[in-house]
């Protein structure tokens, strides 16, 4: 999944990439990087970085289409 749908289907992830001041919300690249790409573009681990993204969402489901 990429950045961009990840953050249009749980918004609620968004403070996530904030706190760490990663520049994804909004940019334009987020719709053709996932998540390990931003990881190691930002230097972060992805277990811990997916940990905390799954933390926010849980229990939240994407909207139906």
């Amino acid at each position: 999944m990429n950045v961009a749908d990840l953050l249009s289907l749980w918004p609620e992830a968004i403070p996530v990439f904030l706190n760490k001041r990663m520049s994804c919300v909004g940019c334009s690249m987020s719709r053709f990087e996932n998540l390990h790409e931003v990881a190691a573009i930002y230097g972060l681990d992805i277990h811990t970085f997916l940990e905390e993204i799954t933390r926010v969402i849980d229990g939240h489901s994407p909207p139906r289409e």
